[in-house]
């Protein structure tokens, strides 16, 4: 089955060259690497454009990180869908080890595994114990982390571009609610970079309202029509 991969970016030029490089050098690539360029004020889309036809970029009007996603999605044409975020890198074997996952049992709808945090080795020495990870090793139930059939994903629907902090919180969430099969890589399959600019660090006000919003949204869905 063809794979495709989508991959958010806005003002990335720091790292976007690297996570898409950990893209292509896995050892079953991608069939397709998609990058929506969400509007950069930076050299983002110029170092794209040095990818050539190794990659599909598109740049769009900023929008937030979840418009750019389900971008992605509308162009993609393979049959399993990955995401990696722009300043994230896969491990070498991950698309190997998580095809092979979902090829042993054909019940598992989406594959997930383990992902390892990483302080960039460009953070100043005065910021690095401040960004060190209280835990390095974690499962990693991430937008990053997983490959899943493209028909499990459509069938939760697309991700809600209301929440741009905690999207895809609240899209597994309603997929599981939905019944989505998944299972666990026992292996490290993404590296999270943690750096000054990181949403997660930089907007926490923002994520904790919206994932409040996302959870009452979940609640809602769950009671039965009046």
């Amino acid at each position: 089955m063809r794979v495709s991969v989508v991959i958010a970016a806005y003002n990335a030029e720091a790292y976007i060259a690297e996570a898409i490089e950990s893209l292509l050098g896995q050892t079953v690539p991608p069939d397709e690497v998609i990058v929506i360029d969400d509007g950069s004020t930076d050299g983002t889309r110029g170092i794209l454009d040095g990818f050539s036809d190794r990659i599909v970029a598109f740049t769009q009007a900023n929008s937030g990180q979840a418009t750019a996603v389900n971008k992605g999605l509308a162009l993609a044409c393979g049959e399993l869908i990955g995401f990696c975020d722009a300043d994230d890198l896969w491990t070498p074997r991950k698309l190997e080890l998580q095809l092979a996952l979902l090829e042993r049992d054909g019940a598992i709808e989406a594959a997930f595994g383990k992902v390892q945090q990483f302080v960039s080795p460009d953070v100043p020495e005065q910021h690095r114990v401040r960004l060190t990870p209280a835990v390095e090793i974690m499962p990693g139930e991430l937008k990053q982390c997983m490959l899943i059939h493209r028909a499990a994903l459509d069938r939760a629907g697309p991700f809600d571009e209301t929440l741009p902090a905690t999207f895809f919180i609240a899209w597994l969430g309603r997929a599981k609610q939905s019944g989505l099969k998944i299972a666990h890589v026992d292996d490290i399959l993404v590296r999270r970079r943690l750096h000054l600019g990181n949403g997660g660090r930089t907007n926490t006000d923002a994520q904790n309202l919206q994932t409040l919003m996302a959870l009452r949204k979940a609640i809602k869905a769950q009671r039965p029509p009046e």
